[in-house]
């Protein structure tokens, strides 16, 4: 380890330690070359040995930045504590805890039912209709939290009790809700789109929010292809059953609309500019709760129970997000954006799609072993700036992104919705996976159509604009 390059490149860690940061920086510029190489290696090295030893990311990221402090002598030991803490100011992240305390309420005062419902009224009598009433639910709750994992439990609780009793398997059931939860990231309001706009500021929330719709709406068309197929091998009845009330489509519209009431304020509020997503994210939790008041489905008992679980989930995000600062800013200091836009352009030829494709690919691969949420948190930097060297446009590299990233939330073996929907569903995992495997391939071609024709996500931004 004695071997590690000496000097940062950013002046930001306080007045006291310019002299010594100077002083790094000339010993930099003097044994960069091979040097930088050599710190990125063992900066991967100890990350993924942490990884290996099976160390949550969050702890594996903060076991790589002290090994390089404590051995590499490269900068004062207080950076991790200034970089986390930093990394957490953001502002655009407040916009977390709302969003998850929307979710929250709405599923506490029934609104996710109505969606539900409505889904079910919408497509519920094509052959399949109850399958593809779940992917439709899924698309309507995407527009409610952002997080796919509150998705994936919020509609597993709902529909796979439903769904068996219209003969379908728990495994193809599990399997279909927990690929549809992975559209709660994509279709805003996104917290990876709200965390990917606050690290690598290229790109708006609000683009990114206008941009995720087009995504979102094809991966659920793609599901629900993939459901129509499958569901003729299955003796499935989606027809209402003996016992099962049948509403009319008037008063199941009527009673859907409070709940489609919530994504209109944050879409509407955001994209009109008469607030920020922060903003919005507490205005659309605030009427939620409103509405649970005078409806009287909702107690001031409740809050504290809601409260507590979007601090749980809010801590888990902020740790992560503190834990990636001062192993961003080390990636930074190694030059690993500009590292891997050369290799990625070399390998390219210069050609843009072939780029990528490629690039694609590989944070498929990487969502699938690493937790997603947590990966763009690391990588946002690196796509910016790769995007910036190859003259992609910073808005296609990062819908593009954070697509395919989310694909690896229901794909075995660190799938966050795969293992909430396994303890839903009382399935054994391998059976899941099984099923999983066609919706995971009709996410992947959505994915690559989108890599490969900027214009698919790229043409409602710019008409919006």
């Amino acid at each position: 380890m004695g071997c590690l390059a000496r000097g940062p490149r950013i002046g930001d860690l306080g007045d006291a330690a310019q002299p010594d940061l100077a002083a790094a920086r000339r010993r930099r510029v003097e044994r960069r070359g091979g040097r930088q190489m050599s710190d990125l290696i063992w900066l991967a090295v100890a990350f993924l040995g942490a990884l290996i030893l099976s160390l949550d990311i969050a702890l594996a990221m903060l076991f790589a930045t002290t090994v390089i402090l404590l051995f590499g002598g490269i900068v004062p030991l207080h950076l991790i504590a200034e970089k986390a803490v930093s990394q957490v100011k953001l502002f655009p992240l407040l916009a977390i805890p709302g969003f998850i305390l929307m979710g929250e309420l709405m599923n506490m005062v029934g609104l996710t039912r109505s969606l539900g419902e409505l889904a079910r009224k919408i497509v519920g009598r094509w052959r399949g209709g109850m399958g593809a009433a779940t992917v439709v639910a899924c698309m309507f709750f995407g527009g409610m939290t952002g997080s796919g994992l509150a998705e994936t439990v919020a509609i597993g609780m709902l529909m796979i009790p439903m769904l068996t009793r219209h003969g379908y398997p728990k495994e193809f059931s599990a399997a279909m809700i927990a690929a549809g939860g992975s559209l709660g990231p994509i279709i805003p309001p996104s917290i990876p789109m709200v965390i990917y706009a606050s690290i690598a500021p290229t790109v708006s929330v609000s683009a990114l929010f206008i941009g995720g719709i087009v995504p979102g709406i094809l991966i659920g068309l793609s599901f629900l292809v993939i459901v129509v197929w499958r569901t003729r091998a299955f003796a499935t009845a989606d027809m209402p059953l003996d016992g099962e009330e049948e509403v009319g489509f008037g008063r199941t519209v009527l009673d859907a609309v409070p709940a489609l009431v919530a994504p209109a304020i944050v879409l509407g509020g955001v994209l009109g500019g008469v607030v920020t997503v922060t903003e919005a994210s507490v205005l659309a939790a605030t009427y939620v709760a409103l509405f649970g008041f005078v409806t009287g489905r909702l107690r001031l008992g409740d809050l504290g129970g809601a409260a507590m679980n979007t601090a749980t989930a809010t801590g888990t995000f902020g740790f992560i997000i503190a834990a990636a600062g001062p192993f961003s800013f080390f990636l930074a200091l190694f030059d690993a954006p500009g590292l891997v836009g050369t290799v990625l352009t070399d390998f390219s030829g210069g050609n843009t799609v072939l780029l990528m494709l490629v690039l694609t690919a590989i944070l498929i691969g990487l969502g699938c072993l690493v937790e997603a949420t947590s990966l763009v948190i690391i990588l946002a930097p690196i796509l910016a700036a790769t995007a910036s060297a190859a003259g992609i446009d910073q808005l296609h590299m990062a819908l593009v992104s954070i697509c395919a990233l989310m694909l690896g939330l229901f794909t075995p073996p660190v799938g966050t919705n795969l293992f909430a929907i396994t303890g839903i569903a009382q399935v054994p995992i391998e059976r899941i996976s099984r099923e999983i495997i066609p919706f995971a391939f009709a996410a992947a071609a959505v994915v690559a159509l989108m890599a490969a024709f900027p214009q698919i996500v790229l043409f409602l931004p710019q008409l919006v604009r």
